[in-house]
């Protein structure tokens, strides 16, 4: 885990470069339409921020967390929110979002 930690903290530049413009779309309206409006909504993993912005842009309310500080630092800056560093097991909120988003993130707590 800490490798691919120290990955993201190491390219955060040139990860969100990457990844803020690419078109999620249709796969991110499937998602909110499994919603109520104005739901609340945990961008878990968020990286570049992309998602989380989409979201915010169509009146959600989002949370939005990443493991990275250095990602967490540029989604920050990219979405306008604070974007908490956290890792996805000291998640401990319980039925606290409408839908919680975790495109692309991997799970790994051993």
């Amino acid at each position: 885990m800490q490798r691919t930690i120290d990955y993201y903290n190491e390219n955060a530049q040139i990860f969100a470069d990457g990844t803020a413009d690419v078109d999620f779309a249709q796969i991110q309206d499937q998602f909110l339409e499994l919603l109520p409006k104005k739901a609340y909504i945990l961008d878990f993993g968020c990286g570049s921020g992309r998602d989380t912005k989409y979201f915010l842009e169509r009146g959600f309310q989002v949370e939005a967390i990443d493991g990275s500080e250095k990602i967490c630092k540029l989604a920050s800056e990219y979405t306008g929110i604070y974007v908490r560093k956290m890792l996805f097991h000291k998640l401990d909120e319980i039925e606290k979002y409408d839908g919680i988003w975790a495109c692309a993130s991997q799970w790994n707590v051993g």
